[in-house]
């Protein structure tokens, strides 16, 4: 006799897109894959929507945008209450503090389950990624409070890496018991289908690849100087996709370069697949210590589904029970930076060796194969009430 199907419900207003794929690709993988009975009672926002750029807009617009993400979370968690029972499982996509702080005044044996997309934090963002204000100001102390509110109201807060597991507990006072590091969810269906390395023989000049979002974590600074270094080298090309708040930093060193080619902007997911096909090695993350150091950022896990030598800095983090990265790791500095790529654009065979590599690291550990026999441990337990240990 099969056993009864697993219903999930969605919750919130979550975040979707290409900047935000997390949340529809893992949903996508428990349809899909495990045959999850997914009942939406939340919304999303515009794709395009970020909260780092709604307050630095104007005031009204910016009021605008936060009461449309409250109204909504709070007709989200009205619908969920009339529907939900305690042992129901909830998924809160990111940003899951609106819904998850709404529910934490709901008493506990008539809250249901929320299972808390935690991989970006709010407070994070804002006042240590994007540095929007002063991260010792009421402001900051105080949304720091609300966020910590909301994720000790969730059930399980799910996360990117141990080590963003580690912070999250320390900073916002969550047991470390009941927060797990999952990895992130790709669309396969567009990344992923490549060649290992380049297709066909490696280009010439040798193609080397950033996509970022010019944030500090993201050492781009690091980058435009060592590509400024090899302003000389015709043998290589570099192309930067991406913008942001450090970009016109970087683009001094970068401007009147033949050698660079910058997309300043986004690009949709098929064409960004498109050029991490045509590259042979990627950039990843040299932003040294703090959250550069306790991610694994999104543009690895595409780099590595691409089945791509990859240089990014070393730490880095990692999901729970998953084995060192098959990369060039090095010191975040442009020196180093400058070395690695010169030393890698020298050896061919060990680029396609990082990049077989890289292809068979993320189908072991990191696909949505492994991803979807993550949930499916996880659902197994959650699934039975006399698995609740939740505190009353």
């Amino acid at each position: 006799m099969s056993s009864p199907r697993i219903r999930l419900f969605v919750a919130g207003m979550g975040m979707r897109g290409d900047g935000y794929p997390n949340a529809t690709n893992t949903l996508r993988i428990l349809r899909e894959r495990l045959n999850v009975d997914v009942r939406e009672y939340g919304g999303w926002m515009p794709e395009g929507f970020h909260l780092w750029t709604a307050v630095r807009r104007p005031r009204a617009r910016a009021l605008m945008g936060l009461l449309r993400l409250c109204l909504g979370n709070l007709i989200s968690a009205v619908r969920l209450l009339a529907v939900a029972r305690r042992n129901d499982l909830v998924y809160v996509p990111y940003p899951s503090m609106f819904l998850l702080w709404q529910l934490s005044w709901v008493p506990r044996r008539w809250r249901p389950r929320c299972l808390c997309d935690a991989y970006i934090t709010v407070w994070d963002t804002l006042f240590q990624d994007r540095r929007v204000g002063c991260a010792a100001g009421a402001i900051s102390r105080g949304l720091r409070r609300v966020e910590a509110r909301a994720l000790r109201a969730a059930y399980k807060v799910v996360v990117d890496t141990s080590a963003n597991a580690d912070h999250v507990a320390s900073t916002y006072g969550v047991p470390r018991t009941s927060i797990l590091a999952f990895p992130l969810a790709i669309d396969e269906r567009v990344f992923g289908h490549f060649p290992a390395g380049t297709q066909g023989e490696s280009s010439t000049p040798l193609r080397v690849l950033f996509i970022g979002t010019f944030v500090p974590l993201q050492g781009t600074s690091i980058i435009a100087n060592a590509i400024h270094r090899l302003r000389d080298r015709d043998d290589l090309e570099f192309v930067l996709i991406g913008d942001g708040q450090q970009a016109d930093e970087a683009a001094p060193l970068l401007d009147g370069n033949p050698r660079v080619r910058w997309i300043r902007g986004w690009i949709p997911a098929s064409a960004l697949a498109g050029e991490l096909s045509r590259a042979d090695i990627c950039l990843g993350v040299f932003g040294g210590d703090g959250k550069a150091a306790r991610v694994l950022a999104f543009k690895l896990y595409l780099a590595l589904a691409t089945g791509k030598a990859v240089i990014t800095q070393r730490p880095f983090g990692l999901p729970e029970s998953v084995p060192p990265l098959p990369v060039l790791a090095i010191v975040p500095s442009a020196d180093s930076l400058a070395d690695a790529i010169t030393a890698l654009a020298a050896e061919d065979g060990k680029r396609q060796m990082l990049a077989r590599a890289a292809r068979d690291y993320y189908s072991q550990h990191l696909g949505g194969e492994r991803l979807a026999d993550i949930w499916k441990l996880h659902l197994g337990l959650w699934s039975s009430p006399e698995q609740d240990s939740d505190p009353e």
